[in-house]
């Protein structure tokens, strides 16, 4: 299979950018699938922010609300890139207690297996379902009809951190040498889909309790701690159990979101 790799959908996530760099750099790899790396935002990556003028990974499919640098970058990669790969890994960190992730917004049976075999090769391996999943969406990962998101934290944003460096190498590596023949029993392969977002109370200056802050899918029960504000007042979950990820990520904060939620499930 032909894969295209990209690193920096965000100019300010330097570590898929050193993974592509490494890729690009050793001509001693033999792997069973061909690739190429792409810089996804180089001019964001060249001011150290997230975007220059609106979100890359958003630019895609349906959506209209591109702009600028980033509505003409992502004309530049469907042309590159559309039609001519079959398998797509987008690489990403997050400042948020993630660990390894990989995010499903594909559900054919190659994305599947690829998320699948990096579960059994890296057991703590979290696999998220987008609540996009299987609908058209607007992120990088739609240019090709098979892929994943990878997200691996946390890092704080324009840092290196080599052991992700190493763990995400890793994941492509594994990805690149994998012939997609084995068989999966979706049923018992755990998974979290995400259904919803929370978003930061207005008023009272709310923050994040510490409870969930940094333990980011842990089941988060009716009753428990939610929000807190510097006086000590606590404002509490009501609900059915849920798990919370992508919790405090520093690039949600423009968009009040406190987290992203989902429900602990099987792949199918």
């Amino acid at each position: 299979m032909k894969f295209a790799i990209i690193g920096g959908t965000h100019g300010n996530e330097p570590v898929g950018i050193k993974v592509i760099e490494s890729l690009k750099n050793n001509s001693d790899h033999s792997f069973r699938n061909s690739f190429k790396t792409f810089l996804g935002n180089p001019k964001a990556y060249e001011l150290g922010k997230r975007y220059v003028n609106s979100d890359l990974n958003r630019a895609f499919g349906n959506d209209e609300s591109s702009l600028g640098n980033e509505k003409s970058r992502a004309s530049e990669l469907q042309s590159d890139i559309v039609g001519k790969y079959d398998f797509l890994l987008d690489l990403h960190t997050t400042t948020s207690s993630m660990g390894l992730t990989v995010i499903l917004t594909h559900l054919d049976e190659i994305s599947l297996k690829s998320a699948c075999y990096l579960k059994k090769m890296i057991p703590d391996l979290k696999i998220i379902v987008s609540v996009r999943a299987g609908k058209e969406c607007p992120y990088t990962i739609s240019m090709v009809s098979s892929g994943l998101t990878v997200e691996v934290g946390p890092v704080a944003n324009n840092v290196i951190k080599a052991e992700l460096v190493i763990a995400t190498r890793k994941m492509v590596d594994l990805l690149l040498d994998y012939d997609f023949s084995e068989k999966f029993d979706y049923q018992t392969t755990d998974c979290f889909k995400t259904i919803g977002i929370k978003s930061l109370p207005e008023g009272g200056e709310w923050m994040v309790h510490p409870n969930i802050d940094g333990h980011d899918f842990m089941e988060l029960k009716n009753g428990d701690p939610m929000f807190i504000n510097i006086d000590g007042e606590v404002l509490s979950y009501e609900g059915e159990t849920i798990y919370p990820l992508f919790v405090n990520e520093a690039a949600y904060q423009e968009n009040n979101t406190a987290f992203e939620f989902a429900i602990k499930s099987t792949l199918k």
